[in-house]
């Protein structure tokens, strides 16, 4: 198990170890410079998307914005199109060093003034695979187009271990919003980040999110028996995470509750 003993000291900042599990709660720009390139396996996170307005919200969905508003008001969720481009690049490009295996990020087409903006204007790297998240339904019913019901998942960079195991979940996650965590207002379900960390991290390795909200990635870490550090700037996300993680470790420190065992015929090696 991961002690952390190379990083903790370096560390300004509240921070907590759960199990196999460090959290911490800062600006993850502050973080991510103190690591080492190399110094995890793998990113996985799912970022803020820049979509809550300034604006006060109006019509149906008005109380829903409104508590999105107020729990992401620690990021500022409305930043101009290019600053936010910008601080993604900035925050993954730093991920992209300290990794060495693949930077996974669960990010959305976003519509500014009826213009389309992929992921991938955001993200222009080279990337190893391509997920399409199936979620059922939308929120989006009034913007004369095809009600968006998806999001993607890119993983950039190169594999440095590579588990068949999902292979045959195909590129197509039919898969439903998480609904349980009821004081983070868009956390992704379980299932994405144990995929992704099953298939491309080796067990005991090292996992990171600089934007661990809910502490979904950390969650996925312990049910497979790898190592996690999570960044969290929001203090209430962050405890909110460490509670979480928490309960998570008491329950399955016996061992990893999921360790999928392919079948070698489906899952031949190359």
């Amino acid at each position: 198990m991961d002690d952390f003993a190379n990083i903790i000291p370096k560390l300004d900042c509240p921070h907590e170890v759960i199990g196999p599990c460090l959290l911490i709660n800062s600006d993850c720009l502050n973080v991510l410079p103190l690591l080492e390139a190399g110094s995890v396996d793998i990113t996985v996170s799912s970022p803020p998307y820049n979509m809550i307005p300034a604006v006060k919200a109006s019509g149906m969905l008005a109380e829903s914005r409104c508590k999105k508003a107020e729990g992401y008001a620690t990021y500022h969720d409305h930043l101009q199109d290019e600053d936010y481009a910008e601080w993604m690049r900035d925050v993954f490009g730093h991920c992209r060093r300290i990794s060495v295996g693949i930077v996974w990020i669960n990010h959305k087409t976003k519509f500014s003034n009826k213009i389309g903006i992929h992921p991938l204007r955001i993200f222009p790297w080279d990337f190893h695979s391509e997920i399409v998240w199936s979620r059922p339904g939308s929120t989006t019913l009034n913007a004369k187009r095809f009600a968006p019901s998806h999001e993607f998942i890119y993983g950039f960079g190169t594999p440095h271990y590579w588990s068949r195991v999902f292979d045959m979940c195909m590129t197509v996650w039919h898969l439903p919003p998480e609904t349980s965590i009821k004081d983070h207002p868009c956390p992704f379900p379980v299932t994405i980040p144990l995929r992704l960390i099953s298939s491309s991290c080796p067990v005991d390795g090292r996992v990171i999110d600089p934007f661990m909200g809910s502490g979904t990635t950390g969650v996925a870490c312990i049910r497979t028996g790898r190592n996690f550090i999570g960044i969290e700037l929001d203090a209430g996300y962050y405890r909110l995470a460490c509670d979480r993680i928490s309960r998570e470790w008491e329950t399955y420190q016996g061992g990893p509750m999921f360790a999928p065992k392919p079948d070698p015929k489906l899952f031949a090696s190359d």
